[in-house]
Protein backbone atom coordinates (compact mmCIF):
# COMPACT_ATOMS: atom_id res chain seq x y z
CA UNK A 1 0.00 0.00 0.00
CA UNK A 2 2.68 2.36 0.85
CA UNK A 3 6.39 2.45 -0.65
CA UNK A 4 9.01 4.41 1.22
CA UNK A 5 12.09 5.71 -1.63
CA UNK A 6 14.14 8.28 -2.25
CA UNK A 7 12.63 11.76 -3.54
CA UNK A 8 12.93 12.62 -7.06
CA UNK A 9 13.16 15.84 -9.17
CA UNK A 10 9.94 14.68 -10.92
CA UNK A 11 8.56 14.58 -7.27
CA UNK A 12 9.34 18.68 -6.77
CA UNK A 13 5.78 20.00 -7.53
CA UNK A 14 4.42 16.98 -4.54
CA UNK A 15 7.28 18.05 -2.29
CA UNK A 16 6.28 22.03 -2.55
CA UNK A 17 2.83 21.18 -2.08
CA UNK A 18 3.67 18.70 1.48
CA UNK A 19 5.82 21.46 2.80
CA UNK A 20 3.59 24.23 2.71
CA UNK A 21 1.03 22.04 3.95
CA UNK A 22 3.43 21.26 6.96
CA UNK A 23 4.18 25.07 7.97
CA UNK A 24 0.51 25.85 7.43
CA UNK A 25 -0.13 23.08 10.07
CA UNK A 26 3.17 24.14 12.30
CA UNK A 27 1.40 27.78 12.19
CA UNK A 28 -1.87 26.42 13.08
CA UNK A 29 0.11 24.67 15.99
CA UNK A 30 1.62 28.09 17.61
CA UNK A 31 0.22 31.27 16.76
CA UNK A 32 3.21 32.71 17.87
CA UNK A 33 5.35 31.04 15.57
CA UNK A 34 7.59 33.08 12.73
CA UNK A 35 5.65 32.88 9.66
CA UNK A 36 6.54 31.92 6.06
CA UNK A 37 6.49 35.04 3.26
CA UNK A 38 4.89 35.21 0.15
CA UNK A 39 8.71 35.09 -1.07
CA UNK A 40 9.85 32.56 1.13
CA UNK A 41 7.08 30.31 -0.26
CA UNK A 42 7.83 31.49 -3.68
CA UNK A 43 11.39 30.34 -3.39
CA UNK A 44 10.61 27.25 -1.89
CA UNK A 45 10.78 25.42 -5.13
CA UNK A 46 14.31 26.01 -5.46
CA UNK A 47 15.53 25.05 -2.13
CA UNK A 48 13.73 21.79 -2.63
CA UNK A 49 15.64 21.21 -5.81
CA UNK A 50 18.85 22.33 -4.19
CA UNK A 51 18.27 19.91 -1.64
CA UNK A 52 17.56 17.17 -3.64
CA UNK A 53 21.11 17.52 -5.15
CA UNK A 54 22.81 17.97 -1.93
CA UNK A 55 25.37 15.26 -1.16
CA UNK A 56 25.21 15.36 2.71
CA UNK A 57 21.00 15.67 2.21
CA UNK A 58 18.56 12.71 2.38
CA UNK A 59 14.98 12.97 0.95
CA UNK A 60 12.48 10.44 0.97
CA UNK A 61 9.01 9.99 0.39
CA UNK A 62 6.29 7.83 1.25
CA UNK A 63 4.15 6.96 -2.18
CA UNK A 64 0.61 5.76 -1.40
CA UNK A 65 -0.81 3.03 -4.27
CA UNK A 66 -3.80 5.28 -5.26
CA UNK A 67 -2.97 8.90 -3.98
CA UNK A 68 0.93 8.86 -5.22
CA UNK A 69 3.21 10.98 -3.00
CA UNK A 70 1.46 11.50 0.69
CA UNK A 71 4.83 12.25 2.82
CA UNK A 72 8.23 13.26 3.07
CA UNK A 73 11.07 13.33 5.25
CA UNK A 74 14.34 15.53 4.67
CA UNK A 75 17.32 14.70 6.77
CA UNK A 76 20.62 15.71 6.53
CA UNK A 77 24.78 15.53 8.07
CA UNK A 78 25.78 18.41 10.10
CA UNK A 79 29.17 18.59 10.55
CA UNK A 80 31.41 20.61 13.14
CA UNK A 81 34.52 19.72 14.78
CA UNK A 82 34.01 21.99 18.00
CA UNK A 83 31.59 18.81 19.42
CA UNK A 84 31.18 15.50 20.25
CA UNK A 85 30.16 14.11 18.30
CA UNK A 86 31.30 15.70 15.21
CA UNK A 87 28.90 14.61 13.22
CA UNK A 88 25.13 14.17 13.88
CA UNK A 89 21.94 13.29 11.50
CA UNK A 90 19.47 16.24 11.63
CA UNK A 91 16.13 15.59 10.87
CA UNK A 92 14.86 18.38 8.95
CA UNK A 93 10.77 17.79 8.15
CA UNK A 94 8.72 15.19 8.81
CA UNK A 95 4.96 15.27 6.88
CA UNK A 96 2.31 13.00 5.98
CA UNK A 97 -0.92 13.90 5.06
CA UNK A 98 -3.56 13.70 7.71
CA UNK A 99 -5.55 11.15 6.03
CA UNK A 100 -2.51 8.71 5.96
CA UNK A 101 -1.15 9.08 9.48
CA UNK A 102 -1.44 6.58 12.48
CA UNK A 103 -0.72 3.84 9.53
CA UNK A 104 2.90 3.63 10.38
CA UNK A 105 3.95 5.91 7.45
CA UNK A 106 5.94 8.31 9.20
CA UNK A 107 7.62 5.55 11.50
CA UNK A 108 8.57 4.02 7.70
CA UNK A 109 10.31 7.59 6.58
CA UNK A 110 11.87 7.49 9.75
CA UNK A 111 13.77 4.03 9.39
CA UNK A 112 15.16 4.88 6.18
CA UNK A 113 16.60 8.17 7.33
CA UNK A 114 18.18 6.26 10.04
CA UNK A 115 19.70 4.15 7.27
CA UNK A 116 20.15 6.77 5.52
CA UNK A 117 22.74 8.12 8.55
CA UNK A 118 24.04 4.70 9.48
CA UNK A 119 25.64 4.63 6.46
CA UNK A 120 27.40 8.46 6.64
CA UNK A 121 28.61 6.34 10.03
CA UNK A 122 26.10 8.72 12.58
CA UNK A 123 24.67 7.49 15.39
CA UNK A 124 23.09 11.07 17.72
CA UNK A 125 20.11 12.38 15.77
CA UNK A 126 18.10 15.71 16.48
CA UNK A 127 15.67 17.88 15.06
CA UNK A 128 13.10 20.49 16.06
CA UNK A 129 9.55 20.53 16.19
CA UNK A 130 7.05 23.14 17.03
CA UNK A 131 5.34 24.30 20.47
CA UNK A 132 1.84 23.24 20.17
CA UNK A 133 2.15 20.48 17.54
CA UNK A 134 1.23 17.92 19.81
CA UNK A 135 1.33 15.27 17.24
CA UNK A 136 4.64 15.94 16.77
CA UNK A 137 6.11 16.15 20.42
CA UNK A 138 4.10 12.72 21.19
CA UNK A 139 5.45 11.03 17.98
CA UNK A 140 9.56 12.21 18.25
CA UNK A 141 8.94 10.69 22.25
CA UNK A 142 7.93 7.64 21.22
CA UNK A 143 11.05 7.80 19.92
CA UNK A 144 12.93 8.38 22.28
CA UNK A 145 13.80 11.58 21.42
CA UNK A 146 13.98 14.32 24.66
CA UNK A 147 14.61 17.71 25.20
CA UNK A 148 18.64 18.48 25.17
CA UNK A 149 18.31 22.53 24.35
CA UNK A 150 15.24 24.88 24.89
CA UNK A 151 15.13 27.70 22.20
CA UNK A 152 12.68 30.13 23.19
CA UNK A 153 11.33 33.65 21.62
CA UNK A 154 9.96 36.76 22.24
CA UNK A 155 8.86 40.33 20.90
CA UNK A 156 12.16 42.89 21.71
CA UNK A 157 9.09 45.45 22.68
CA UNK A 158 7.25 43.37 25.40
CA UNK A 159 10.70 42.60 26.97
CA UNK A 160 11.47 45.78 26.93
CA UNK A 161 8.53 46.86 28.85
CA UNK A 162 9.17 44.21 31.47
CA UNK A 163 12.62 45.17 32.41
CA UNK A 164 13.07 47.46 35.27
CA UNK A 165 13.91 50.62 35.82
CA UNK A 166 14.03 51.62 32.02
CA UNK A 167 17.63 52.26 31.00
CA UNK A 168 18.51 55.49 29.80
CA UNK A 169 18.88 56.28 26.42
CA UNK A 170 22.49 56.20 26.36
CA UNK A 171 24.34 56.02 22.85
CA UNK A 172 26.74 53.05 23.23
CA UNK A 173 28.36 53.11 19.79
Amino acid sequence: MYTIRPARPADLDRLVELLQALQDHLEAANPDLWRMTGEGRAQLRSQIANRLRADDTCALVAEHDTDGVIGVAFGRVVTNSRYTPARVGQVDQLFVRAEHRRMGVASRLVAGLCRFFAGQGVDDLSLRYVVGNEEAAGFWSSLGFAARIVVVGADRQAVEARLEPPEPAVALW
